[in-house]
């Protein structure tokens, strides 16, 4: 008997969740191989045998290696950007919402995934420069532009000095919040992966912000 057209629409939502769940797995598979063997020493090949699938599988989904790279990193990068997203959007005060995204920022630093795939990015940056540049607008671009947005209006309001060149304010609150943690996790020492640790350093590099950029009073 043939099956009815309700039955196959009954049958979408598993198959999505499944392909879903193979995504995912590709994506970890290709973020533990390329952070133990490198960017150049990682093969298609080699991550279809690793995650058990076959290489038809992930060419569907990413036609060369340069894409999963890409993939693999925004998948990291998503988590920064949807929770600078979600306080741009939802706090009435651009200042608290600033802090919270540049919080994310750190957390995220300080994860080691997110630090061992640096570590790939900068070793191959000098051989794959085309590869970088997208890494940047993929994952990297689209989280700096919420910064700078808020600073805008941080600025625009009044809180923050006139005269400050929000370009270079956004260069320098990045290093102030996140440069010594990241330093720290790429020289493989334990850095702030104990949050009570980030706490204490963000709270002081935040200040150290506030005091170089809010208007003196008149």
């Amino acid at each position: 008997m043939a099956r009815k057209p309700q039955d196959a629409r009954r049958q979408g939502r598993p198959i999505a969740q499944q392909s879903e769940g193979l995504d995912q797995h590709i994506l970890a598979t290709a973020m533990r191989l390329f952070t133990e063997q490198g960017y150049a020493g990682t093969s298609i090949e080699q991550i279809a045998q690793a995650a058990g699938t076959g290489k038809t599988t992930i060419y569907r989904r990413y036609p060369s290696k340069e894409p999963l790279f890409q993939a693999v990193v925004t998948a990291l990068a998503e988590t920064l950007l949807g929770s600078a997203t979600l306080a741009e959007t939802s706090s009435p005060d651009p200042m608290t919402a600033l802090r919270t995204a540049c919080r994310a920022r750190l957390d995220l630093a300080s994860m080691p995934s997110a630090v061992a795939v640096y570590r790939v990015i900068i070793a191959e940056a000098h051989r794959f420069p085309n590869l970088i540049h997208h890494v940047r607008a993929d994952a990297l671009d689209p989280y700096d532009d919420v910064i700078l947005r808020l600073l805008k209006v941080i600025q625009e309001k009044g809180q923050i000095r006139d005269d400050a060149v929000l370009k270079e304010l956004h260069r320098a609150l990045t290093g102030l919040c996140t440069g010594w943690a990241v330093q720290e996790a790429l020289m493989g020492r334990q850095g702030l992966l104990d949050a009570s640790d980030r706490d204490a350093f963000f709270n002081s590099a935040w200040a150290l912000f506030l005091g170089g950029v809010i208007k003196p009073d008149p």
